[in-house]
């Protein structure tokens, strides 16, 4: 099964915000940016008003390639991960901003996963 052009401009997206966000995690700038924090935000549904507001020019060219539609959907899928699994089982415990980064490589290892016949 392979995916459509527009699940793979997707998941190019999803790739290009993880690397934004990877290196404003790098930077050490946005420390004080814990997992509680964006937890928070995911589940009341503004984590990318959050983003932008807090990362400002870090991740904006990342941020504007999501549409509103792209938005809502991956603010759903991160609201399903905050909801079904602790922060531990990504491997991250104080960084917010490298949760974000592992619930898009999740998404992305999902999505490129072979289903068993």
């Amino acid at each position: 099964m392979f995916e459509t052009i527009e699940q793979q401009n997707e998941t190019l997206r999803w790739a290009v915000l993880a690397t934004y966000l990877n290196g404003a995690v790098d930077s050490g700038n946005y420390n004080h940016i814990d997992t509680a924090l964006i937890l928070t935000h995911v589940n009341n549904g503004d984590v990318f008003e959050f983003l932008r507001e807090e990362l400002r020019d870090e991740v904006a060219p990342a941020l504007d390639r999501l549409t509103d539609v792209h938005r809502h959907t991956l603010s759903k899928h991160w609201h399903a991960m905050a909801t079904a699994y602790d922060t531990s089982q990504f491997h991250i415990r104080r960084n917010g901003l490298a949760l974000l980064v592992a619930y898009l490589l999740h998404l992305i290892q999902n999505r490129h996963a072979q289903i068993p016949r």
